[in-house]
């Protein structure tokens, strides 16, 4: 019973760090929808950058920051913690990033602070939701969007219903179907199409996450 107890408090902090590096990650992602003089960017994430220019990068890193806290989300879940802790340590995480990223750009009053960091956000999640299903007159990828939104009605009656069984087995298909995604983008011929491909999927990830 010790050893469980002590496994579940290594992994409760393991899936709040993955959910603090994703709240960074998608913080200076939004800051990334305007032109920098620089970029902070990962590794992993450099083609988009060369490919997309910093709107590209933007749409990866909300896209990456987002999985990261839905991945943290799953690992707090599993260890035994409670949905409603997770949520006050990802909220207090996004305004600590959001807040630095701003504070080191320019000097502010606390209020200024708190308003450009709102503004910057809700900037960024408004040009998600905004975005509109895009039509590239490409069979493989309505039915690749038409797959999602019946994933998601199975997604949201199995949250409904409870069935713990059921929101596992749509959450490893919602994976596989993000694993599809990446493969369908390297198929388009245009950085715009790709810019809206990406763009898209950040909405649709959003989605996904309201559910819970």
């Amino acid at each position: 019973m010790e050893n469980n107890k002590t496994l579940n408090v290594a992994e409760k902090v393991k899936a709040v760090a993955i959910a603090f590096i994703g709240a960074g990650i998608f913080s200076q992602g939004t800051f990334y929808f305007k032109a920098q003089s620089s970029y902070n960017i990962p590794r992993i994430l450099y083609p988009f950058f060369s490919l997309l220019g910093n709107v590209g990068l933007a749409v990866a890193m909300v896209i990456l920051g987002l999985g990261l806290a839905f991945w943290g989300f799953n690992k707090w879940k599993n260890a035994a913690g409670k949905p409603g802790v997770f949520l006050s340590i990802a909220i207090a995480s996004f305004a600590i990033f959001f807040s630095i990223l701003f504070f080191t750009g320019k000097k502010a009053t606390p209020e200024e602070l708190a308003k450009a960091s709102e503004e910057s956000r809700a900037k960024g999640i408004e040009q998600i939701q905004s975005a509109e299903q895009p039509d590239f007159d490409n069979p493989e990828i309505d039915a690749h969007f038409a797959a999602f939104e019946k994933l998601l009605t199975e997604y949201k009656t199995a949250y409904k219903n409870k069935n713990k069984h059921e929101i596992i087995a749509k959450e490893s298909a919602y994976m596989e179907w993000n694993e599809n995604s990446a493969d369908l983008i390297q198929k388009l011929s245009s950085p715009e199409q790709k810019q809206q491909f990406g763009l898209y999927l950040a909405k649709l990830s959003m989605k996904w996450q309201e559910v819970k």
